[in-house]
C-alpha cells in the first residue's frame, strides 16, 4: 500500500534542504515530495504533526560480531595496548562465534540500529571457527529485521595459511550470490582485517578478487602505530607501501575507487592525504577511538571521510555528536558542515554499492525513511540544520522507521520480528557463545 506522510518537516543532507509538506511513498521509492503532494486514494496517511522526517542513516564501518559482546568476560588482566585489546578480547570472541551467535548477531545489531534510525549497515565480519557460510547467516538476521547492508569476511593470515584462504573463499563465495541477486538490498565487499595480520600474497588475493568482482576490499589501514611496526618486523616494508604493492591503493588496479579504509589514525599528513584521495571513503570512528585509545584521525587531512561507529552500536546521532565534540578538543579545526558531509558519505558509498539512491528525498530514491517526534522549538533552516543534528536531535526522537517503503519500526515497535523473545533468545545464546571463549 502507498504511503503519505503529511504534516511533516522535512529535512535533507545532501544537498541540506528544510521543506514543510508531505512524501509519497509508492512501492520501495520515493514518488513524491513537496509541500503540494497530497494523498492518493487509497494511500495509507500518517500525520507527522510538524516533526522532523529525515532519509534513513549509513553507518559506514560497523561489527555486528560485537554485537552479543555487552558484559562479556574480562580477560585476566588489562590490555596494555591496541594488540593486547585485539589479542585478549576481541579474537577470544570472534574465534567463538558459531552460526547461530551469528545470525544472532545479525538481529540484535540490527534492531538495536533501527531504533536509532540507521536503515543500512556496512559491516566487517570475523568468526574465523564458522567461516563458510557466515556472511548469509550474518545477512539473515540483518534481513530478518529489514534493514540494508554492505558485507564482506575479514581475510586474515593470523589463523593460518587455511584460514586466509576460507577467509577469500567465502568473500568470493558472498560476492557471486550479491552478484546474481543485484536486488539493492545486500551487496559485497572483499573483506581485510589490517595489514599487519596479512602476508603480501593474501593482501594481493585480496585486490585480485575484487578486482575480478569489480568490487573494493574493506581493510583497517593505520588504527594503531602498530600496524606500521609490525608491518617493518614481519614484512620488511611500511604499511602504505606494501597497501600499495598489493594494488589496494594503486589507482592503475582499478580496485582503490571502490575501498573503504578503516580509522587511517596513525598516517603521516602526505600519506593521508593520497591515499585518501585514491578510495571511495575513509571510515573515520571516533568513540571506538577514544575507546581503544589510539588517537584522533588527521581529519583535517582526509578527504572522502564517512562516519562509522566500529562495533559501539550504529547511534549515527550519537557518532555524529561525538565526531564533533571530538574535533573540537582536537582543535581539528573542522567546520560542523564536514561532521554532516561524513554521514552524507556514509550513504553515498551505501548508495553506490546498492545500486539504490539512499540520503535523498527525490523522486525515484529509496523509500528509506525515519520519523521523528522532534518539532524545532527554534527555527530550522538549510544554514541551521547541523546545528539542530549536532545539538538537538537525538536518536531518542526516532518513532518510526520504513526500509524500502515497508513499514519496520511503527511507534517504536519493530513490526519485523518479535524483538522480546529474539532478546531473551540472546542471552541464551550469548552465554553458550562465552563459554566457547578461551581463556585469556
Amino acid at each position: 500500500m502507498p504511503i503519505t506522510l503529511e504534516n511533516a518537516t522535512l529535512l535533507s543532507l545532501d544537498p541540506p534542504g528544510v521543506m514543510s509538506g508531505a512524501l509519497r511513498i509508492e512501492n520501495d521509492s520515493v514518488s513524491a515530495i513537496g509541500p503540494m503532494v497530497k494523498p492518493s486514494p487509497g494511500d495509507e496517511v500518517v500525520d507527522c504533526g510538524g516533526a522532523v522526517v529525515l532519509p534513513g542513516l549509513v553507518n559506514g564501518h560497523t561489527h555486528l560480531y560485537s554485537a552479543l559482546a555487552t558484559g562479556m568476560p574480562p580477560p585476566s588482566g588489562a590490555p596494555k595496548n591496541f594488540h593486547e585489546i585485539l589479542e585478549l578480547i576481541w579474537w577470544r570472541l570472534d574465534r567463538a562465534h558459531d552460526a547461530e551467535s551469528i545470525e544472532l548477531c545479525g538481529l540484535i545489531g540490527a534492531l538495536d540500529a533501527v531504533h536509532c534510525g540507521t536503515t543500512t549497515l556496512i559491516d566487517h565480519h570475523a568468526s574465523p571457527n564458522s567461516i563458510e557460510n557466515s556472511l548469509d547467516n550474518l545477512e539473515r538476521g540483518i534481513a530478518a529485521v529489514g534493514l540494508r547492508a554492505v558485507l564482506c569476511y575479514e581475510t586474515t593470515d593470523r589463523n593460518g595459511a587455511a584460514g586466509a584462504l576460507a577467509g577469500l573463499k567465502e568473500n568470493r563465495r558472498y560476492l557471486e550470490r550479491c552478484a546474481q541477486r543485484n536486488d539493492g538490498r545486500f551487496a559485497a565487499l572483499v573483506g581485510a582485517h589490517a595489514a599487519f595480520t596479512m602476508s603480501n600474497e593474501t593482501l594481493s588475493a585480496c585486490t585480485r578478487l575484487a578486482a575480478e568482482y569489480h568490487s573494493g576490499v574493506h581493510i583497517h589501514v593505520a588504527e594503531d602505530p602498530c600496524d606500521d611496526r609490525l608491518c617493518r618486523e614481519k614484512y620488511g616494508a611500511p604499511l602504505v607501501e606494501r597497501l600499495t604493492r598489493s594494488g589496494i591503493v594503486d589507482e592503475s588496479v582499478g580496485v582503490a575507487a571502490r575501498s573503504i579504509l578503516a580509522h587511517c589514525t596513525h598516517l603521516s599528513q602526505a600519506d593521508a592525504k593520497r591515499l585518501s584521495r585514491m578510495v571511495a571513503a575513509v571510515a573515520h570512528n571516533p568513540r571506538s577511538n577514544m575507546n581503544n585509545q589510539v588517537g584522533y584521525a588527521p581529519t583535517n587531512h582526509l578527504s572522502g571521510v564517512q562516519l562509522g561507529t566500529d562495533g559501539i552500536g550504529s547511534d549515527m546521532f550519537a557518532e555524529a555528536r561525538a565526531a564533533w565534540f571530538k574535533s573540537r578538543d582536537a582543535c581539528a579545526g573542522l567546520a560542523p558542515t564536514d561532521i554532516v558531509e561524513m554521514l552524507v558519505r556514509s550513504a553515498r558509498t551505501a548508495s553506490r554499492l546498492l545500486g539504490k539512491e539512499l540520503g535523498q528525498f527525490a523522486p525515484g530514491a529509496a523509500a528509506d525513511v525515519v520519523v521523528t517526534d522532534y518539532i524545532p522549538a527554534t527555527p530550522l533552516t538549510p544554514d541551521n540544520i547541523v546545528g539542530h543534528l549536532i545539538f538537538a536531535l537525538a536518536s531518542h526522537h526516532v518513532r518510526h522507521v520504513i526500509v524500502a517503503g515497508q513499514w519496520t519500526l511503527r511507534d517504536r515497535q519493530v513490526l519485523t520480528v518479535a524483538e522480546n523473545e529474539t532478546r531473551r533468545r540472546a542471552v541464551d545464546v550469548t552465554r553458550a557463545l562465552w563459554s566457547r571463549m578461551p581463556r585469556a
